[in-house]
């Protein structure tokens, strides 16, 4: 009776043993990667846009005019190439617009009502270079976080920066890509303001230019857009009207620019 009592008496023990010793092993090998997991949970909970990845955005050309009409219709003029910072391209809409400038953006307003904001190149942040060049201890940190998937290039940066989810978190999976994410995820709340436009946003390759897009014409709401040229320069723009005015801007307007977007040959400089 006594033996069978210690017996008893000792199961519970065993199994609060083992279950420590489950525990603790599990917190050894996923411990990191749980904390980050939770972590991943908690931002999301509070940014919801923070599980948003970029769609593919269509690009979607004028429609071109039928043989016969290009026949009979005599070649109209092409209007001037809008410039500013040594870029230039094709402006949207009729007409000559009214050019405002400031310390690190030019203003294109047309009297219909759409305005181009287009910021100075110069004035954004080379992060890549920033990173490599300014503190070698931290960049080397960076660089073992993203040794499996290396980051080279500011759009390589964005692109896995935007790319990012909560969803694509476990805790069970590997310690290095938990870290990978759980930094490309405290980027992409730093980089919130742009994501917050409308709650979608878009990945686009048009001619030069390659990048992201914020925000829908189409909603009438604002458009932002990032983009990068095949030497890793970054533009920014905003598409927007005038308060009161009833002109519109579409997605073909905002492709028109990105599609067109150059530096300005050195002779016409």
């Amino acid at each position: 009776m006594i033996d069978d009592q210690d017996k008893s008496s000792a199961r519970p023990a065993i199994i609060l043993l083992l279950l420590v010793f489950v525990v603790a092993g599990f917190t050894v090998k996923y411990g990191l990667q749980t904390l980050t997991w939770i972590e991943g949970k908690l931002w999301s909970s509070d940014n919801p846009w923070l599980a948003n990845v970029p769609q593919a955005l269509p690009q979607a050309d004028a429609a071109p005019a039928p043989m016969a009409m290009m026949a009979v219709t005599a070649k109209p003029t092409k209007p001037a190439l809008l410039k500013a910072y040594n870029y230039e391209f094709n402006p949207p809409w009729p007409g000559n617009p009214a050019v405002k400038g400031s310390l690190t953006y030019t203003q294109f307003l047309y009297d219909s009502g759409p305005v181009i904001v287009f910021f100075d190149p110069d004035s954004q942040v080379d992060t890549m270079h920033t990173l490599k060049t300014s503190n070698p201890t931290e960049y080397q940190k960076f660089a073992d976080v993203f040794a499996d998937k290396p980051l080279n290039t500011n759009f390589e940066m964005y692109q896995a920066v935007y790319d990012a989810a909560p969803s694509q978190q476990s805790p069970v999976m590997n310690a290095r890509d938990a870290m990978r994410i759980n930094v490309l995820l405290l980027w992409k709340l730093s980089f919130g303001l742009d994501l917050r436009c409308d709650g979608q946003f878009y990945s686009f390759a048009a001619g030069n230019a390659k990048g992201f897009q914020f925000g829908d014409p189409a909603k009438n709401v604002p458009v932002a857009v990032r983009a990068f040229d095949d030497r890793d320069h970054q533009f920014r723009f905003i598409f927007t009207t005038a308060g009161g005015v009833a002109g519109k801007i579409s997605q073909n307007d905002v492709n028109t620019v990105m599609q067109s977007l150059q530096v300005v040959p050195f002779i016409d400089r």
